[in-house]
């Protein structure tokens, strides 16, 4: 683990693989650790525990990032845990609807290695982040809440 990390909960997959849950991140079988800000959304529907990781960049659409999912043995607390550590880690989230259609959410996530917030637009399905107005909008959401935070 890196300086400062320190276990938060732990579980074992069926085939004895750890599953485990640091202040920073999350650490899947097979996989690098996942810092709680790059993590989207993390769901548990017994017995498996699925985490979206947040798409690369500064704008994204939602659910454009990887997937993975591990079934768990005995979860102990680690689903509690990892949805905590998520909650936690986004500081500002507030939805915009965008004209002619479409719609796009600002969050401000916790990075522990930043003084200041990671800010990320995660545009719904169906709206193209790539068109000129729906971005400029969507720059407009963003800026307003960054002059909210300070």
């Amino acid at each position: 683990m890196p300086p400062g990390d320190r276990l938060a909960s732990w579980a074992l997959t069926p085939e004895g693989f750890p599953v485990v849950a640091t202040t920073q991140g999350l650490v899947l079988p097979g996989r690098d650790r996942i810092s709680w800000h790059a993590v989207e959304k993390a769901s548990w529907d017994r017995p498996r525990l699925t985490v979206l990781v947040l798409a690369d960049g500064p704008a994204v659409q939602s659910g454009a990032g990887p997937s993975y999912a591990v079934v768990l043995d005995d979860p102990r607390d680690l689903p509690e845990v990892v949805r905590t550590r998520v909650t936690g880690s986004v500081a500002w989230s507030s939805h915009a609807t965008l004209q002619p259609s479409g719609g796009v959410r600002v969050v401000g996530r916790r990075n522990p290695d930043r003084e200041v917030f990671d800010w990320q637009l995660v545009f719904d399905v169906g709206t193209d982040p790539t068109d000129p107005g729906i971005r400029a909008q969507a720059q407009d959401v963003l800026e307003a809440a960054r002059r909210t935070i300070g």
